[in-house]
């Protein structure tokens, strides 16, 4: 098997074994004394220039070995070589004094290009009032700064609610320590937003033992765009809602859009604002607790500020999506291909490949992170930056009902996701979600369990600069054979059941929204474990997933432009689970992925697109 700009070498090779093949039988016996067979057995990491050959007693061989992109020789099984680089994806072999008969092994490895993170130098002031406050910034993990989370400014009767590009508060708004743009040597200005809090005598309160305050009823219009919960009542700082804040208040119900919770406020108790109309919240990651029955339906937006150190940004690989959204950012007004799925495309795309093959026509960008986190928010997200001109190659994971859209279901997973940027909780409609509270308490509780860190941290170690996963076990010829396994205890296979008309509606919806914002948008298959010992077989599955899901997309406009059966590898070509893909497999994937593209008619790839 040959993939990428092998398949040009494997045709050259072809041809040279032909002619061999047909002047061999007449001189054979005339050869027969006085030459010796030399044979390159074959590999899937590079293609010879002459596979096999006959060569006078004593003599040297030479051949020409075609690499694949991002492997390199190692070593050969003969006594007596040399070896030459002579091109990136080059070598040149000669075996020396060969006397007999000889099948040579070479012995290659895959060696990801070293991802060379520049450190990246800005600064931001930070205006408040007549205060300027001044810092660097020296980024290697990360190539967007998290700001300041300003939680030494304060000012009497007010909350910081974030920073605006604009002084008169009318530019983009950054959360407390979220993520801005600023250009490598560059500067930028912010500017403080402060939001007035409603009149403490709208409010009645009581002391609680710890020396703050709870807030217990609310005796005011209610009416305001902003409902701005004090921080203070009674001199004492407030820490908590109770659960009577709107039973029997006066104006029968709150009408405003947007709550506002300071930085004191830790806990808020269930029926906290049972009377409220409440679309959008502020509030800061210090919180400890919201009861999920605090709101009478679900919020659409939530916005967090940070008070508190991260914990996730140097131990969970999740967080790299912060990372991965920042490039979409920052190669805004180029044509991307946007790679989208769980992390069977973290570990199952190799974007350096796909772009050398797209010959400059594209950025990529791998959004694969986590197919078990709410594929419908992720969606969402990238549809904010998505625009004119971009290819969305979206693979759902076929055993994974929120790639499928037909779970919504969210946890504390998608917080440690955006907690380098909470900003990006601000971009999906959380209304139909009835877990995002529970998702924000899951993520307190879990949080705790780890130390803090710091936003200089990081997890770029795992990935390249296009979101490819690369810390994976090497692949090996030696013993592919054996690893032709499951990885799974055969527990992933093919889900028809997974596909439902509400999930199909969803998913097509976001591809109408894509398309609508001048995007391609090309429905293919995640890699899948041919090995794997299920029942029903994976290819059984697989047919009956394939006829639904056809028939699905059919029905709302769509079609796939791949066959799932190519899209099966053996066992070999994984690393830990039935959907990781090793190195090897990132390439055969990614091959079959742009051959599947360029056969729909969607890019013309260039000649040679390892």
């Amino acid at each position: 098997m040959q993939t990428g700009s092998g398949r040009i070498k494997c045709a050259v090779t072809i041809v040279l074994c032909a002619l061999f093949a047909l002047f061999a039988p007449a001189c054979a016996k005339e050869e027969a004394g006085k030459t010796v067979a030399v044979t390159i057995a074959d590999s899937l990491f590079f293609t010879p220039s002459v596979g096999a050959a006959r060569v006078e007693p004593g003599s040297d061989f030479t051949v020409t070995l075609n690499m694949l992109s991002g492997s390199e020789f190692i070593s050969c099984d003969y006594a007596d070589y040399s070896v030459e680089r002579t091109a990136v994806d080059c070598y040149e072999l000669t075996l020396h004094n060969v006397t007999a008969p000889s099948r040579v092994t070479v012995t290659s490895q895959f060696v990801e290009p070293q991802t060379l993170r520049e450190p990246r130098y800005c600064s931001i002031t930070y205006v408040n009032g007549g205060e300027r406050y001044e810092r660097d910034y020296t980024l290697t993990e990360h190539i967007r700064p998290n700001t300041w989370n300003g939680q030494e400014l304060e000012r009497e009767g007010y909350t910081l609610l974030g920073w605006n590009t604009a002084a008169d508060g009318s530019g983009e708004h950054i959360g407390l320590g979220s993520r801005v743009t600023v250009e490598d040597g560059g500067h930028i200005t912010l500017y403080a937003e402060w939001v007035e809090w409603l009149p403490e005598s709208d409010f009645l309160f009581a002391p609680v033992g710890d020396g703050t305050a709870e807030l217990t009823g609310y005796r005011g219009s209610g009416d305001m765009p902003l409902f701005v919960v004090p921080g203070m009542a009674g001199g004492m700082p407030v820490g908590s809602i109770a659960s009577s804040l709107t039973t029997n208040i006066p104006c029968g119900s709150l009408s405003s859009h947007t709550l506002v919770l300071p930085d004191t406020v830790t806990r808020v108790a269930g029926s906290a604002f049972v009377n409220s109309s409440f679309s959008e919240i502020y509030f800061f990651d210090n919180m400890e607790y919201i009861d999920d029955t605090a709101f009478p339906h679900n919020l659409t937006t939530y916005h967090v500020n940070a008070a508190v150190p991260p914990h996730y940004q140097d131990i969970n690989t999740s967080t790299y999506y912060a990372d991965d959204v920042d490039r979409l950012i920052l190669t805004a007004g180029q044509r991307r291909m946007i790679f989208f799925a769980g992390c069977s495309f973290a570990y199952g795309v190799n974007s350096r490949m796909a772009e050398a093959a797209l010959g400059g026509q594209y950025t990529v960008c791998n959004m694969g992170v986590n197919g078990d986190i709410n594929g419908a928010v992720q969606m969402e997200v990238i549809l904010n930056y998505i625009a004119e001109g971009d290819i969305l190659v979206h693979s759902p994971e076929v055993m994974s009902a929120p790639q499928l859209m037909s779970s919504l279901y969210i946890d504390g997973r998608f917080f440690i996701m955006c907690e380098g940027n909470y900003d990006l909780l601000a971009i999906p409609d959380f209304s139909g979600i009835n877990t995002m509270i529970g998702a924000y308490n899951h993520y307190v509780t879990i949080r705790e369990e780890q130390e803090e860190c710091s936003y200089s941290d990081g997890v770029t170690n795992y990935f390249n600069q296009y979101g490819d996963f690369i810390i994976t076990t090497p692949y090996t010829e030696d013993d592919e054979v054996e690893r032709d396994v499951s990885y799974s205890n055969n527990a992933y296979n093919f889900a028809p059941d997974m596909l439902t008309e509400e999930g199909m509606d969803r998913l097509c919806a976001y591809y109408d929204a894509a398309r609508a914002k001048g995007a391609t948008v090309c429905v293919s298959y995640a890699p899948t474990n041919a090995s794997a010992d299920t029942s029903p077989s994976v290819l059984e599955a697989g047919a009956a997933f394939d006829n639904k899901w056809r028939a699905m997309l059919a029905e709302r406009g769509y079609s796939l432009i791949s066959d799932y059966r190519r899209h099966i590898y053996p066992g070999r070509f994984f690393h830990d689970s039935d959907y990781h893909m090793n190195p090897m497999g990132a390439i055969l994937h990614t091959d079959q992925l742009l051959a599947d593209l360029e056969a729909a008619g969607v890019v013309k790839l260039s000649v040679g697109r390892q």
